[in-house]
């Protein structure tokens, strides 16, 4: 038997799944159909989903009292009880089957229900699919609730002194994540997190000043539908995503802030503000590439919508699909020790316009980037352009970055930026230099430097020299 998945065990012929859904009842009294003698245990089951969804809501509740956006998510873990190192290599970073996974709606590609050890709850028998449309089509839901919660704690250094206190100790973020799939053609995403609260002030063309009050809390969440038209178009080529428009793809493909494993942000993606919102989205995915177009709500003074395009080819390495990359059972040829190694070349590109003000005013941003892995090592390098009609303004951002993983657990990482603005004195350019270790798969610290060598914006202000270093520490876990 071949197992492409060496990190994972299928489990035994007698599969809970399959036994949970031959003992699913196909109806009950009224209807004519036969209720299952073993009904009581699906009841029990049932009971028992239904107090872990009582607990999940309170503490969906509680945090949304207490962002950068999370995506490693421990809840599937326990779903196939199995290390996060399965689909992750330094968290939030995906490997390449979990980038697969992520893709194909939190399943597993090439049979999910060989590796599934929390059977889902039945929401209807396969046998209402040949009375369609007299019965609702089935599905169903997540055996537990499939919550985690992920809190990222700093202790930074204000290399310049700006601040009356040089050492700040804070929680970064607290976020509680869920995410699985509804049967075989729906997925879900949510997310509430909070971080601490800010009011920024910005500078209009017209000498006015915008102030702008972030509450800290941010709701997010997605529902897609898989395999539209599958029999005509192929598997994954057309999925709908319904919901945050952007969620994990509105970025440069290869170089994603989702998946960072810096403290630090990509300069690119503060300096173009590119961000998510609500809207729909249509993606697809086959072995060697995949895209991503959407339409987003715009900033609601204007009727015009914000758009987005990406598109990614990969050559080399485990397909997008899963497609391409078997290990022999028992073998092990890569765990523990090389669990990240994707040998491959990822190419990318993204298109996103923007509108603002009454008059809509556009913001167009066009990118390219480049992912290589071998071996240990991944290199990346990307360039984005963008302007903005409304200050006039052009900004052209490139970026190169390096990681190494030195041991499993150790992976340092440094990159370079560097921002050209036609605006006066808008160019900034610095370093970002650090070393992410895991004290176990889902505890990770990061002792990281933030460096610059130019950094107009805050020189023209003080009028000397840059004060916006600083080193960081910081504890980010999930469970």
């Amino acid at each position: 038997m071949i197992n492409p998945f060496p990190l994972l065990i299928p489990d035994s012929p007698e599969r809970p799944l399959e036994k949970a859904s031959r003992e699913t009842a196909i109806g009950t009294g009224g209807d004519g159909l036969e209720r299952s003698g073993k009904s009581v245990w699906r009841e029990g089951e049932m009971r028992k989903g239904t107090l872990w969804g009582m607990i999940g809501v309170m503490s969906l509740l509680v945090l949304a009292t207490v962002s950068d956006k999370a995506e490693a998510i421990p809840a599937f873990a326990r779903k196939y009880k199995t290390a996060c190192i399965t689909c992750h290599a330094t968290f939030p970073r995906l490997t390449a089957l979990g980038e697969a996974f992520r893709l194909n709606g939190y399943r597993l590609p090439g049979g999910d229900e060989l590796y599934v050890k929390d059977p889902p709850v039945s929401m209807g028998a396969e046998a209402y699919k040949q009375v369609f449309p007299d019965a609702v089509w089935p599905s169903d839901i997540p055996g537990m609730p499939p919550l985690s919660i992920r809190i990222k704690t700093d202790y930074d250094y204000d290399v310049g002194g700006t601040r009356a206190s040089r050492t700040n100790f804070g929680i970064d973020e607290a976020a509680l994540l869920g995410a699985g799939s509804l049967g075989e053609n729906m997925a879900f995403f949510v997310e509430i997190a909070h971080h601490e609260p800010a009011l920024s002030a910005t500078l209009n063309s017209d000498n006015t000043i915008s102030t702008n009050f972030d509450s800290g809390t941010e709701f997010v969440g997605w529902l897609m539908w898989k395999d539209l038209f599958k029999k005509a178009l192929g598997e994954h080529h057309l999925n709908l995503r319904l919901g945050t428009t952007g969620k994990q793809d509105l970025a440069l493909p290869n170089t994603r802030g989702e998946s960072r494993i810096t403290v630090e942000h990509y300069l690119y993606e503060d300096e173009l503000e590119i961000e998510s919102s609500v809207g729909v989205e249509l993606n697809g995915f086959g072995s060697q590439w995949r895209y991503n177009v959407g339409v987003l709500n715009g900033d609601g003074a204007s009727s015009k919508k914000n758009h987005f395009a990406a598109a990614s080819f990969k050559i080399g390495g485990l397909g997008y699909d899963g497609s391409g990359g078997t290990t022999e059972e028992g073998g092990l040829k890569t765990p523990p020790t090389g669990y990240w190694r994707d040998d491959s070349i990822r190419i990318g590109a993204l298109y996103y316009k923007t509108y603002s003000g009454s008059e809509g005013f556009g913001f167009d941003r066009v990118g390219a980037d480049v992912r290589v892995n071998y071996k240990d090592l991944s290199v990346a390098g990307g360039f984005i352009t963008g302007k903005n009609d409304e200050t006039k303004e052009k900004k052209d951002v490139w970026f190169a970055e390096a990681e190494y993983f030195v041991f499993p657990w150790m992976q340092p990482y440094v990159r370079y930026e560097h921002l050209t603005s036609d605006a006066a004195n808008g160019d900034k350019s610095r370093f970002v230099v650090g070393a992410a270790l895991l004290a176990r798969a889902n505890v990770k610290f990061n002792l990281e430097g933030r460096f610059y060598t130019k950094n107009e914006p805050i020189e023209a202000t003080t009028g000397g020299k840059s004060n916006e270093d600083r080193i960081v520490v910081r504890l980010d876990y999930a469970f």
